[in-house]
């Protein structure tokens, strides 16, 4: 995940840029540091089905694991395990604010 992508991902959040340790990171209101893990996916999970932008977001995530991974069958079990990775959860749902932009 590139910077741009935590940018996005933070803007949408309203997580702010603040330096911890000489290293800058992003805070949510609650002040807890953002690592972009699955606990912080499950804050993103929240605030998207709050929106009304989970299936959207998903939408994007099944394309590009089907891109991705080019399995023989469909088996949306296997797309669920995919996307509960943080690395893949947080690179659709930024692919996802990129086309909301366009």
């Amino acid at each position: 995940m590139t910077e741009e992508d935590k940018q996005l991902i933070a803007e949408y959040m309203g997580w702010e840029l603040s330096v911890y340790s000489r290293e800058y990171y992003y805070i949510p209101k609650n002040g807890k540091v953002v690592y972009f893990d699955l606990t912080d996916a499950g804050l993103c999970v929240a605030e998207m089905q709050k929106r009304g932008d989970w299936q959207k977001c998903c939408a994007i995530g099944f394309g590009i694991y089907f891109e991705g991974e080019r399995p023989s069958h469909v088996f949306p079990e296997n797309y669920i395990a995919w996307l509960f990775n943080a690395e893949n959860f947080f690179a659709a749902f930024a692919a996802w604010l990129k086309e909301e932009k366009k």
